[in-house]
């Protein structure tokens, strides 16, 4: 059965014309990746399948292949306003081939690097860690957690279900809008930002970690503690290095809030 379906679906994917950016081989978990327009051919008989990719040639028996499918890679253009902005700051990876990022790290030298409102390059904030997960290799999407915390403190976390990798080799941008929380002694702020982060992937860390983050929206802050809305922050790893480690807390909900006089920073706060 399974052979006759795999040229079933060969045959209508060729009818319509290639109209998506990628054919991928699925064999169970194990997905196979090859960029359309390079791709010289695909034959198929009964027994085997076989992609031709420039000098390249690939078999694959028809009974360890689940499905051939075509997938169109998802638009992860990075808007050109932001782009501007960052462009003097940070990286920016282009590409259809980034790594696999999937883990926990940590940023303990929060440095600002540039901020459009408040506070200049050099200030040092609170830790931050970055959780990237669910990563999907062929649609080049993974799902992202933050939090700042330090000294037993929980100072934000956010989130992002729809984030998006670029890259190439060991070097990534990942591109996301998050909501998120952010603690102050007296009262909670939820905010909404567009994300950017760029780093090169190596083992068990990440080097030259870029983080920045233009803040959307934002509920009630009449003191005010965070940025205003519009505001740009870049900041990275003052060492150079933000390794593997492990998520620090377990129930974010019961964790404490930061104490007035703290000498702490958030990465949105704005100076007293």
């Amino acid at each position: 059965m399974k052979k006759y379906i795999l040229t079933l679906v060969l045959g209508l994917i060729c009818a319509v014309g290639f109209a998506q950016d990628y054919v991928v081989v699925n064999q169970g978990a194990v997905q196979h990746k090859y960029l359309l327009k390079e791709v010289n051919a695909i034959n198929h008989t009964f027994d085997g399948v076989t992609i031709v990719q420039g000098d390249r040639m690939d078999s694959y028996n028809v009974a360890d292949v689940d499905s051939i499918t075509f997938v169109k890679a998802l638009d992860t253009t990075i808007p050109q306003d932001l782009l501007d902005e960052l462009d003097d700051y940070m990286p920016i990876y282009y590409g259809d081939t980034p790594p696999n990022i999937e883990g926990i790290f940590l940023n303990h030298v929060n440095t600002l690097v540039y901020s459009s409102h408040g506070y200049y390059p050099g200030a040092t904030f609170v830790d931050s860690y970055y959780k990237f997960y669910n990563q999907d290799m062929v649609n080049n999407t993974l799902d992202y957690e933050h939090i700042e915390y330090q000294n037993g403190t929980l100072y934000s976390q956010s989130y992002s279900t729809e984030s998006y990798i670029m890259g190439n080799n060991n070097d990534f941008t990942v591109y996301f809008n998050i909501n998120g929380t952010a603690y102050y002694s007296d009262y909670d702020i939820d905010y909404k930002e567009a994300i950017v982060i760029s780093g090169t992937k190596g083992a068990n860390g990440i080097s030259n970690l870029y983080y920045s983050f233009v803040m959307v929206d934002k509920s009630d802050d009449p003191y005010p503690h965070m940025v205003p809305v519009g505001t740009i922050r870049v900041f990275h790893d003052g060492d150079g290095w933000s390794p593997e480690t492990a998520w620090p807390i377990s129930n974010t909900f019961n964790a404490t809030k930061p104490a007035a006089d703290s000498n702490l920073k958030s990465i949105y706060s704005m100076p007293e």
